[in-house]
């Protein structure tokens, strides 16, 4: 018989005594593993084998120390080379092949600095008001020294609130 105070094993009914209040849901009930962090020097085909390698994960932007610098994401690479899009980091290339020929281009020049960060303490209801807010698909999870330790997304959050009874 599955243990009634154990959210994993708990599918009530939102209501049911058995699930688990969604105020007292954190951040690190539901975040996942950085799947890999790459340092601001790394230069623009290491990044595309990185996103053809991860299926276009979010690569999170860390110093020597591990602290979080900023994420590139497909679109930043694709919006350097398309500005119509509308880049983030400020700066453009050309074409692809300008790009990819470019020595100097390294995550750093395309990375956005601005994505949202939570700490594993943070509230779910507060993470989930960042995603809607800002139309971001994760969070990036650090600590109290600004160590990136994790990622929080939006499917997620919602696959572990299904499976607590609040969906």
């Amino acid at each position: 018989m599955p243990d009634e105070m154990d959210p994993q094993r708990s599918h009530g009914k939102k209501g049911d005594p058995a699930v688990t209040p969604i105020d007292v849901i954190v951040v690190r009930d539901i975040m996942s593993d950085i799947p890999d962090r790459i340092p601001p020097q790394m230069p623009i085909n290491r990044i595309l084998h990185e996103f053809s390698t991860l299926k276009c994960a979010d690569l999170v932007v860390v110093d020597e120390d591990g602290k979080f610098l900023g994420v590139v994401s497909p679109f930043d690479l694709v919006n350097h080379v398309n500005p119509s899009m509308g880049v983030r980091s400020g700066k453009k290339a050309p074409c692809i092949e300008c790009m990819m020929r470019g020595d100097a281009l390294v995550a750093e020049d395309l990375m956005s600095r601005s994505h949202m960060t939570v700490t594993e303490e943070t509230p779910v209801v507060e993470a989930l008001r960042l995603l809607e807010r800002y139309r971001q698909p994760d969070l990036v999870v650090i600590d109290e020294e600004g160590i990136a330790i994790g990622m929080l997304g939006i499917c997620s959050i919602i696959s572990h609130l299904r499976l607590v009874g609040h969906l």
